[in-house]
């Protein structure tokens, strides 16, 4: 299977839609039907087609968790991957407020698999405020064609209204947006 033998065990696009297609199939033997929501680089992939890889599938399991997690695990064995592969990790961090937005990623009779909105995963990267995300929040930018500071930090201040990175975020909006006032002399991004 195509990155499973990637360095690290990356996990890309085509390789994830693969263990898609198997968890798919386990639930089908169970007879149980699932909806799983993917957030983070999962959701970059599948959603937005952000050409990149990620070491496991951020998730919130919505419908079928039990029989979900017991394919996640067999699954895990028959490739030789770490049994959170597909975890529930990051649900601690998503938003409480709905993605009525989530645009389905993969569809078949036993999974839906619905992808992040731009909205949210914009949101959840600028509450992360990592630099590491910063490919992530340029290209989401883009696929939200917002190109003024403002409107994304209203975004990440409407679904985490309380959060303490407000700055952080916006330094990191003004990065990826190439603002001119946060560029010193020699035009490099400040930090």
């Amino acid at each position: 299977m195509p990155g499973l033998d990637s360095p690290r065990g990356a996990l890309d696009r085509e390789t994830l839609h693969r263990l898609f297609d198997e968890l798919a199939d386990e639930l089908a033997r169970v007879r149980t039907r699932a909806h799983v929501y993917i957030v983070g680089g999962a959701a970059m992939m599948m959603a937005y087609q952000r050409d990149r890889a990620t070491h496991d599938v951020d998730a919130r399991i919505d419908d079928g968790h039990a029989a979900v997690l017991a394919a996640v695990e067999a699954i895990a064995r028959r490739h030789g991957l770490p049994t959170t592969w597909l975890n529930e990790q990051a649900t601690a961090y998503l938003p409480s407020t709905p993605d009525h937005r989530a645009p389905v990623v993969y569809d078949s009779p036993h999974l839906v698999i619905t992808g992040a909105s731009a909205e949210h995963l914009l949101a959840m990267k600028l509450e992360a405020a990592r630099r590491t995300d910063q490919a992530d929040i340029v290209a989401l930018l883009r696929a939200l064609a917002i190109r003024d500071t403002d409107t994304a930090v209203a975004i990440h201040a409407g679904l985490f209204p309380d959060s303490r990175q407000t700055g952080r975020a916006r330094a990191l909006v003004e990065a990826a947006l190439g603002d001119p006032a946060r560029r010193p002399a020699n035009g490099a991004p400040r930090r």
